[in-house]
């Protein structure tokens, strides 16, 4: 078992996939060779959703029912790159970390959490971000991140990232 899925995402991934009949819809999750890197794995659920995480990412899938792709991914520790376009409109998707939810309708972004915080970078598309446990949410633009911290620690600052720093997340997911 690659190091980039917790033991818990992969048994829950075993189990969705002994679950589906083999004429699965084309949605399907499949952890599937990654084609930049074919040596690491991406969590694949048909069109809907591609998630490649960083070396030492630790991740489950939330609210999963039947052959559709989750309605959330909890991610513990590491970082995700998720690319969401779903086949059905007004459909959500969210990250859950310990320190913020991420959600979207449609989009390209990343989230990272180290034992400080979550940082939530949108590459393209918009994001609306929060603390975990509190309001307020703020919307992210194609280009802009955001750092949260625990809830009621400050408000969330909407900013350009420098390039150094949007360059060093992506070279997580050999981008």
């Amino acid at each position: 078992m690659p190091a980039r899925m917790s033991a818990a995402a992969a048994m829950l991934l075993a189990v969705f996939m002994l679950a589906t009949p083999a004429a699965a819809q084309n949605n399907e999750c499949k952890l599937v060779a990654d084609d930049r890197n074919p040596s690491q794995q991406i969590l694949r659920c048909g069109e809907d959703l591609v998630v490649r995480n960083a070396p030492r990412t630790h991740y489950h899938p939330v609210g999963q029912s039947g052959s559709a792709p989750p309605a959330a991914l909890r991610l513990d520790s590491g970082a995700l790159l998720i690319e969401f376009h779903p086949s059905e409109p007004r459909k959500n998707f969210q990250i859950l970390t310990p320190h913020a939810i991420a959600a979207v309708r449609g989009t390209k972004w990343a989230v990272e959490v180290k034992p400080g915080g979550t940082a939530v970078l949108v590459i393209s598309g918009a994001v609306a971000v929060g603390h975990a446990r509190a309001s307020p949410v703020v919307v992210l633009q194609s280009g802009e991140g955001a750092d949260i911290s625990s809830p009621g620690s400050g408000r969330i600052v909407v900013k350009r990232w420098k390039k150094k720093r949007v360059r060093a997340l992506l070279a997580r997911f050999g981008e």
